[in-house]
């Protein structure tokens, strides 16, 4: 029986092909643009963020702030 493949690995799997083919930067992927949105982000304002205003900075703040929802996700999607 072959060994099981640890779960930060398919996580990682998984985190790349959510990003494909916008790997380099992915704040242009259509899919993680939109998945942003409809999470409900919301700007500086308190107003809630358009998929075409999703900025790399943006990008990268939401990763912050959601760091820990993120990775419950990705450890749900690694089990599948």
């Amino acid at each position: 029986m072959p060994p099981a493949i640890p779960v930060w690995l398919r996580m990682g799997a998984v985190a790349l092909r959510l990003a494909w083919p916008d790997l380099a930067r992915p704040w242009r992927s259509p899919l993680l643009r939109w998945r942003i949105e409809t999470y409900g982000a919301l700007d500086e304002h308190g107003r809630l963020l358009h998929a075409e205003e999703i900025t790399p900075r943006r990008f990268l703040q939401f990763l912050a702030r959601h760091r820990q929802a993120l990775v419950r996700f990705l450890r749900w999607a690694a089990s599948l």
